[in-house]
């Protein structure tokens, strides 16, 4: 039977019944089943039957920050129940699932940790700036750049905010937010990059416009208004300097010579910041 559906019954954590290990971290304890947790993670599978804990032992502790004290017992709770419930815990949705995806990932349950990532990902693009602040914080100062699992945290973290440049405008004006990124170099470094490199949004197709006068560039969307403008007479012209232009479509690599603007009206970037009058 696969371990997906081995139990679905919490019933069996909180009766204690036939339990033959407990599971002690920071000042709480789970009466538990060495079973249920071997085939759910290989960490403990290891521990249990590899020697690493006597297989006569009827306790295991574990030694994690206790910021993960909720964490933990969301695995626990995953062992028995295919999932966890993140309203019985006072702590931000997306940063208990980042906590859960790091402990997952640590203890090598990888059905829990790609649940808790998707999670953490659905929920991290929906979190106001301040929320984001903390999320942000928490995950750059707990994770590294090696294991996959901490990467994935970490570009969903961007990712919420650099890929939407009206969301990154917003964060960028809170205080908190400021003040983060001024003690995080790895965060600011990689929310810089991520506008400028980052995933585009989905369904947007990258077009690139070099107006032949003023060399005016624009990357990103091709329905964007300031890739081209069109005139009284119905003629194309480049939104900058108004001048008729009859290659809208042209690439060249020298368009990373000139600083770039992140375009509000779409998901892409130009080189020079335009006026309100020169949408006009």
């Amino acid at each position: 039977m696969a371990y997906e559906n081995y139990v679905r019954d919490l019933s069996y954590l909180t009766s204690g019944d036939l339990s033959d290990l407990t599971l002690n971290f920071s000042d709480k304890s789970w009466r538990i089943h060495k079973a249920l947790m071997v085939c759910h993670s290989k960490w403990f599978q290891k521990a249990l039957t590899g020697g690493l804990v006597e297989t006569s032992s009827e306790a295991i502790t574990l030694q994690d920050d206790p910021v993960y004290t909720n964490a933990i017992d969301c695995m626990v709770s995953y062992i028995y129940g295919a999932d966890y419930n993140v309203s019985k815990f006072d702590t931000l949705e997306p940063l208990l699932h980042a906590q859960v995806t790091i402990i997952a990932d640590k203890y090598d349950c990888a059905s829990l940790c790609k649940l808790a990532k998707t999670s953490f990902a659905n929920t991290v693009m929906t979190v106001n700036p301040s929320d984001w602040a903390v999320t942000a914080a928490f995950v750059y100062d707990y994770t590294t750049t090696v294991p996959p699992a901490h990467v994935e945290l970490r570009n969903s973290v961007v990712a919420a905010v650099a890929g939407r440049h009206s969301m990154l405008k917003a964060t960028l004006r809170e205080e908190r937010v400021l003040d983060v990124l001024r003690s995080n170099a790895d965060l600011a470094t990689d929310l810089l990059l991520g506008g400028r490199h980052g995933p585009k949004v989905e369904g947007v197709s990258e077009h690139h416009f070099i107006c032949g006068h003023c060399y005016y560039c624009h990357t990103g969307s091709r329905g964007c208004p300031n890739t081209t403008s069109v005139s009284k007479t119905g003629k194309p012209v480049c939104p900058k300097c108004r001048k008729k232009t009859g290659n809208p479509i042209h690439h060249t690599p020298l368009v990373n010579i000139y600083p770039a603007f992140p375009c509000v009206s779409c998901d892409g970037f130009h080189t020079t910041d335009l006026d309100d009058e020169d949408l006009t």
